[in-house]
């Protein structure tokens, strides 16, 4: 039998109704993004049954999404991207200028990390038929897929629990695949970018994978829009004096280009 430690600051106090606890649940998550089974435990003194309940029928309702461990917000999920098949339709011919652009910085036998998204999908596509023989280590289902209809191209993917709302797999399975890893070239996608605030995204999980694969790559490729500039999300994945190479599209202005060069960052416009 398990033993409850009880709360002196509520004993003595009725149970919470499941309404209770939801609300706390989607104030912490609200504050603070992401919450853990155990922490839960440790707030609302009910059992590990109840909090899985409580977090299934918030996820029914579309408040949060449950991981491995816990759950992240919902908010967080929808503000760091639309739904991917919007995304795609999204600055089209820029992506495809810079998808083909980072493309002619790989050379034939080279590993490569592909992080997952819209515009490093264009980087895939634009490989074909380019190289004898690649490498390509991700961890997005549609990169796997783009990947794997190259010639000549060995894919590798690690395991983990897919958010089908990016299609990424995510989980400690993933960065301790990763670990294992070295890449001459990582190409990263984001959410966006600054001078100030570096690489940014808005999921938790997402932010501790992208960190991992900057670690594993001899050299670290943004590829990223003109949009995304100056948009700023919650979590820093890095600074931008750990890129080496930013590929964005023209509209980028010149003075941003100048100042990103003088940290140390090649930048390519097309």
């Amino acid at each position: 039998m398990v033993l409850l430690r009880a709360d002196p600051h509520t004993m003595g106090q009725p149970p919470r109704l499941s309404s209770e606890r939801h609300s706390i649940i989607l104030d912490l998550l609200e504050r603070k993004g992401v919450v853990r089974h155990a922490e839960l435990r440790d707030l609302l003194k009910v059992s590990p049954g109840t909090i899985r309940a409580d977090l299934r029928e918030l996820e029914m309702q579309g408040l949060l999404e449950i991981v491995h461990g816990g759950a992240v917000t919902r908010r967080a999920v929808e503000d760091s991207r639309l739904i991917i098949d919007e995304r795609m339709k999204q600055r089209v011919d820029e992506k495809r200028r810079i998808g083909a652009r980072a493309a002619q910085l790989i050379t034939t036998e080279q590993t490569l990390i592909v992080d997952s998204g819209t515009t490093t999908l264009e980087l895939v596509n634009a490989l074909a038929n380019t190289v004898d023989y690649l490498q390509i280590i991700t961890h997005g289902l549609n990169i796997a897929t783009a990947a794997s209809r190259l010639p000549n191209c060995e894919v590798l993917m690690p395991g983990g629990i897919v958010r089908t709302s990016t299609l990424t797999l995510v989980g400690p399975q993933v960065i301790s695949f990763f670990n294992m890893i070295h890449a001459q070239c990582v190409f990263l996608a984001t959410n966006g970018f600054s001078l100030e605030n570096g690489v940014t995204t808005a999921n938790l999980l997402e932010a501790e994978i992208k960190r991992v694969l900057v670690q594993r790559g001899e050299k670290v490729i943004l590829l990223a829009d003109s949009s995304k500039y100056g948009r700023s999300q919650a979590l820093r994945v890095i600074p931008m004096t750990e890129v080496d190479v930013v590929v964005t599209d023209t509209e980028l202005s010149d003075g941003v280009a100048h100042q990103l060069e003088a940290l140390g960052v090649e930048v390519l416009r097309v």
